[in-house]
C-alpha cells in the first residue's frame, strides 16, 4: 500500500526531520489546550499516548501498513471507555492534535507546495487514526451496553421465577380458605331474613369473587396449570359472543356502543374459560379507558380467518397508551391505570401463547387495537364432531 499523497524520498525525509525536531513542540501545545480531567484515571498514560501518536505519524509515512496504528488506537480507545470521557470529547481531542500539527508545519520554512503535501498525508493519517479509534471506542462501548442489558434481563428472569413461586404458594394458601369462607357465607345468607342483609350479602360475595379473580391471575402468573385446566374443542364466535352479552350491562352502563363483526365456525383447541379471562380483561380495560371518554364511546370487536390462523381484534377509542409503556405493557405490574396491578395483560400474555398463539397492541391517538391470533382447529370427521358437541353442550 502507498500514500494516498506520494511524497518522494527527500520529501519523505524532510518532513520526518520536522516531526524530530517539534516533538516536543507539537506535544506540549496539545497538551495545553487537550480536555483532560484532573481525575483522569489514566492522565500519566494520556501524555504518552501522545507521544506515541506523533511517532506514529512518521511510522505511516515510512509505511501506511504499519500495524502500529491500529494498536495504539485500541489501547486508546479503551482507556478513554474507562475514562468515561464522552464520544464528543474523544473526537475533538484527536483533532485538536491534527490541528495543532497543521499549525506547527504551517510555522516552518518549507515552501508552501510542501507544506500543502505536508499537510495532506498528515490529514490521512489522522482520518485512518480517527476511523480506528473511533471503531473500537463504539465496539468497547456496545460491548459494556449489552453486559448490562443481558445483567438486567437476567436479573428481571430470575425476579419473575421467584414471583412465580411466591405466586403461586400465595395463591394456594388462600384458595383453601377463601373457598370455606364463601360457602359458610352462602349458608348464612340462606338463614337470615332480614332485607338489610341481602345488600351486605351481596358486597361480600362481590368482594370474594374479587379476590377469587385476583388470586387466579397470580397462578396465572406463575405458569401453573390448574387443576382443571381441560383443553378441548370449542367455538370461538360462540365464546366471544358470549362475553360481549354477559358485559352487556357494564357497556349499557358507561354508554358504550358495541359492533361486531363475528365470523361463525371457527374453532379453537384449548381451555375455554381462559379465553374468556383473556376477553373479560381487554374488555374491561376497554370499559374502564371509556369512562374517562367525552363523546362517543365505541368498541370495535372483529373475529376473522386467515390460512391456517383465526384473528380477533379488539379496538377501543379510549385514551392512548403512553409510547413508554407500549412497548412493556404485557409485562408483570405494567399498568396505565393509577391503582392497576399490571397483571391483566400480563396474564392474557401468558395465556395467548399457552394456546399458541401471539398478542399484539397498537394505539394512537384516536384508537388502541388489541391484535389475538390462534391456531385453527381443523375437525376430525363426524364421530370426533359429535364427541366434541357433546362435550361442549355439558360445558
Amino acid at each position: 500500500m502507498k500514500l494516498k499523497h506520494e511524497l518522494n524520498e527527500n520529501e519523505k525525509q524532510e518532513i520526518i526531520e520536522l516531526f524530530h525536531s517539534y516533538h516536543e513542540t507539537i506535544l506540549s501545545e496539545w497538551l495545553k489546550a487537550a480536555s483532560i480531567s484532573e481525575d483522569d484515571p489514566f492522565r500519566h498514560e494520556i501524555t504518552i499516548n501522545g507521544g506515541h501518536t506523533i511517532r506514529l505519524v512518521v511510522a505511516y509515512i515510512e509505511d501506511p501498513e504499519t500495524p502500529l496504528v491500529q494498536e495504539l488506537t485500541k489501547k486508546i480507545a479503551n482507556e478513554r471507555v474507562k475514562a468515561k470521557v464522552g464520544i464528543g470529547e474523544f473526537i475533538s481531542n484527536i483533532n485538536l492534535g491534527r490541528s495543532i500539527i497543521y499549525r506547527v508545519l504551517k510555522m516552518t520554512n518549507v515552501s508552501k507546495e510542501a507544506q500543502l503535501k505536508y499537510l495532506l498525508v498528515v490529514n490521512d493519517f489522522f482520518d485512518l487514526y480517527m476511523y480506528h479509534a473511533l471503531t473500537e471506542y463504539t465496539r468497547v462501548k456496545d460491548s459494556i451496553i449489552q453486559n448490562k442489558s443481558r445483567f438486567i434481563q437476567e436479573m428481571h428472569s430470575d425476579r419473575l421465577s421467584i414471583l412465580g413461586q411466591v405466586a403461586a404458594s400465595f395463591a394456594h394458601e388462600f384458595r383453601n380458605p377463601l373457598t370455606s369462607i364463601k360457602g359458610f357465607i352462602q349458608m348464612i345468607e340462606n338463614l337470615s331474613d332480614h332485607p338489610e342483609t341481602s345488600t351486605y350479602f351481596d358486597i361480600i360475595n362481590h368482594e370474594m369473587e374479587s379476590l377469587q379473580e385476583k388470586i387466579t391471575q397470580f397462578l396465572y402468573l406463575s405458569k401453573m396449570k390448574g387443576l382443571d385446566d381441560q383443553s378441548d374443542l370449542f367455538s370461538m364466535d360462540r365464546v366471544v359472543k358470549g362475553m360481549l352479552e354477559f358485559l352487556y350491562p357494564r357497556f349499557l352502563d358507561e354508554n358504550i356502543n358495541v359492533h361486531h363483526e363475528l365470523l361463525h365456525d371457527v374453532n379453537v383447541y384449548g381451555v375455554e374459560g381462559q379465553i374468556k379471562q383473556v376477553l373479560l380483561n381487554i374488555l374491561n380495560n376497554a370499559v374502564e379507558e371509556l369512562s374517562e371518554v367525552d363523546g362517543d364511546r365505541n368498541i370495535h370487536v372483529r373475529l376473522s380467518e386467515e390460512d391456517e390462523n383465526i384473528h380477533l381484534t379488539i379496538s377501543n377509542n379510549g385514551t392512548m397508551i403512553p409510547e413508554h409503556l407500549l412497548e412493556d405493557i404485557f409485562e408483570p405490574f405494567i399498568s396505565t391505570k393509577q391503582l392497576g396491578t399490571g397483571l391483566g395483560l400480563s396474564v392474557c400474555k401468558q395465556i395467548v401463547e399457552k394456546h399458541k398463539g401471539t398478542i399484539n397492541v397498537i394505539s394512537t391517538e384516536t384508537e388502541t387495537s388489541f391484535f389475538l391470533s390462534f391456531p385453527k382447529a381443523f375437525e376430525k370427521g363426524a364421530a370426533y364432531d359429535d364427541q366434541q358437541d357433546d362435550t361442549l353442550q355439558r360445558n
